[in-house]
């Protein structure tokens, strides 16, 4: 088991390009459309917080989505280094995924095996160390890079693996002395057609081939964070976070996919009467903040 995983996580990184013109792989005319959740994916990855100084510790979460009816379940294994580049390279066929040695674990860069393991770094004491000044403002990124596997695959020693059953995802967390460090940030409400709905509507009921109104709303505290930028002069200059909204659903028909700080709604064409589904809106600040929002909806008949 110790030795499958390791191949899995060396062949994740192999897996985000494709052969075009090879009946092996879809053609892009093939592809859904980016906002549709048809299958599993990785829609977005979160530090808690976003930015740290050295020595402190960040939380790590995902949204990972299935297709309704579809959903296995899944192990996640979380690398993170220091030195950037496209993703972690680290032989893990020393390590005991069953019987895990901590220490060993975060010596191979790995910070959490879910189900089991909650996915977490800290950021070494010496890391901004060889920086001058204000570089240690600006802080480095540190990748950390996720791999979604089938549970079924783990379970199995011999037979072929399924590449197209993987999912890879990165996240950037920055590490620095910042003295205004990103937070993530803090949604309050979802709307349809302008009207915030309540905290226990678990399922919003719509219509049949009825345009609506999707829209996010930002706390008032949090929602926006104020933060200290140096310019290539070296003046700090006072800026306000410009977040921007990423839509998808996994059904009906999505007219736009991003939207952008102040006009945060985008419209949706309900499906067929009987489906269902749900909405995600993931929002980014574009200093490596994100939360996401779920909502689920069902189709009914008209009155």
């Amino acid at each position: 088991m110790t030795h499958r995983i390791a191949f899995l996580v060396s062949a994740g990184l192999l897996v985000q390009g494709c052969v075009i013109n090879n009946d092996k792989w879809p053609r892009p005319r093939d592809l859904s459309q980016t906002w549709m959740v048809d299958r599993t994916r990785i829609l977005g990855v979160r530090a808690d917080p976003p930015e740290i100084a050295p020595g402190q510790r960040a939380e790590m979460s995902a949204l990972i989505v299935q297709a309704p009816g579809e959903e296995e379940p899944l192990g996640v294994l979380w690398l993170a280094c220091e030195d950037g580049g496209a993703g972690c390279a680290t032989d893990l066929g020393a390590l005991d995924l069953e019987n895990v040695d901590l220490a060993q674990a975060q010596e191979l860069g790995v910070i959490g095996f879910e189900p089991g393991l909650a996915p977490m770094y800290t950021a070494p004491t010496d890391v901004l160390d060889d920086l001058d000044e204000r570089e240690r403002r600006e802080g480095l990124n540190v990748q950390v890079q996720l791999t979604a596997i089938p549970l079924d695959d783990l379970g199995e020693t011999t037979g072929e693996i399924d590449f197209n059953a993987l999912e890879v995802g990165f996240k950037r967390l920055v590490v620095s002395e910042a003295t205004t460090p990103n937070n993530n940030p803090v949604l309050e409400a979802f709307t349809v057609d302008g009207l915030i709905l309540p905290p226990e509507a678990e399922v919003i009921q719509v219509e049949a081939g009825q345009v609506y109104d999707l829209g996010i709303a930002l706390s008032e505290f949090g929602g926006r964070e104020v933060y200290e930028f140096l310019n290539s002069d070296g003046v700090v200059e006072e800026r306000t976070e410009e977040p921007y909204a990423a839509w998808f659903s996994t059904g009906g028909t999505l007219n736009e996919t991003i939207t952008l700080w102040p006009f945060m709604e985008a419209s949706w064409v309900a499906p067929e009467e009987g489906e269902s589904g749900t909405w995600f809106s993931v929002v980014r600040d574009r200093r490596g903040g994100m939360s996401w929002w779920l909502q689920d909806w069902e189709v009914v008949p008209e009155p």
